[in-house]
C-alpha cells in the first residue's frame, strides 16, 4: 500500500520529534484516553479483539510526538472502494490540532489513492460533538443517524467521503 516513510513525507511530520509509526498492539496500552472515549470503551465488551481485526484488515498507523502518543488511527476496506476510516485520539490531541488536522487530511487522500477507495466513511458518536465537528472540517458529509448502533446503544452519525 504505502510505506511508513512516505507516509510521514507526505503528512509532513517533523521527524525524529514528530513522526508516524506502524500501531502496535502495546500503544493502546500507552495512550491516555480522553474520558469520552474511555467511557465509550468501557461499553464495548470485545474492544481489544475487534480493534485487533480492524488493525490487521487494513492500516493500522500511531501519531507521536515529543515522546507521546496523540492518536492511533487509520482505515480498513469493506470491499474494493469502500473503507472505513478511525481514529483514538488520545487527550492531549488538542496540543497539536493544526498539524494533525492537515496531517490527517494528507492521510485520507493518500489511502483513497492508494486503494482506489471511491467511498471512505467514518462513524462518530452523536454525542461527541468535537468529532462530529472534525469529521465536517476533513470534508466528510453527513448522511444520517444510525440509532442505537454502538456498544453503549448510542446513537452514531455516518459521514462519507466520496471520490
Amino acid at each position: 500500500m504505502f510505506s511508513v516513510s512516505e507516509l510521514n513525507k507526505i503528512m509532513r511530520m517533523d521527524f525524529p520529534r514528530h513522526k508516524i509509526v506502524p500501531w502496535n498492539p502495546v500503544h493502546d496500552k500507552l495512550i491516555d484516553m480522553n474520558d469520552f472515549d474511555r467511557r465509550i470503551r468501557s461499553t464495548f465488551p470485545d474492544f481489544k479483539q475487534t480493534f485487533l481485526q480492524y488493525a490487521a484488515a487494513g492500516a493500522a498507523f500511531t501519531g507521536i510526538g515529543d515522546g507521546k502518543i496523540y492518536a492511533m488511527f487509520g482505515a480498513y476496506e469493506f470491499w474494493p472502494g469502500c473503507s472505513e476510516a478511525w481514529l483514538i485520539p488520545s487527550k492531549d490531541i488538542d496540543r497539536k490540532t493544526v498539524s494533525f488536522h492537515r496531517a490527517a487530511l494528507k492521510f485520507f487522500d493518500l489511502y483513497c489513492e492508494k486503494t482506489q477507495t471511491k467511498r471512505l466513511q467514518a462513524t462518530v458518536h452523536s454525542q461527541n460533538v468535537r468529532a462530529v465537528e472534525w469529521a465536517r472540517r476533513c470534508y466528510f458529509t453527513h448522511e444520517g443517524t444510525l440509532r442505537q448502533y454502538g456498544p453503549d446503544h448510542g446513537d452514531y452519525e455516518m459521514f462519507a467521503r466520496i471520490l
